[in-house]
C-alpha cells in the first residue's frame, strides 16, 4: 500500500480549502438571489390572486352596464336608490 507524504497531505488540505472556499463563495452569492426568488414568486402568487378578483369585478361590472342599458331596469333602479318619482307617483315601501 502506499503511503502518504506529507506533501501529498499539504496538498489535499490545500485542495479541500480552496473547494470549501468555493462552495462558500458561491453560497453566499447566490442567497440572495434565492430569497429574490422566493420574493417574486410569493408576490405573483397575491399578484394573480388580485387579477382573479378583477376579472369577476370586470364580469360584475359588465352585467350591470347590460343591465343599465334596459330603461326599466334604470328606471326602477332609481326609484329603489334615489327614491326618484315621476310627476303625481307616490311610492309605497314595503317592510321596512
Amino acid at each position: 500500500m502506499h503511503k502518504v507524504t506529507k506533501k501529498e497531505k499539504r496538498r489535499l488540505t490545500l485542495f479541500i480549502l480552496i473547494f470549501i472556499f468555493i462552495i462558500t463563495f458561491m453560497c453566499i452569492n447566490i442567497f440572495p438571489d434565492w430569497l429574490k426568488i422566493i420574493e417574486n414568486r410569493n408576490e405573483l402568487a397575491l399578484l394573480e390572486l388580485d387579477y382573479e378578483e378583477l376579472l369577476n369585478t370586470e364580469e360584475s361590472l359588465k352585467a350591470e352596464v347590460e343591465k343599465l342599458k334596459n330603461p326599466e331596469y334604470v328606471e326602477r333602479y332609481a326609484k329603489e336608490k334615489f327614491l326618484y318619482t315621476k310627476p303625481n307617483e307616490i311610492i309605497i315601501r314595503k317592510g321596512l
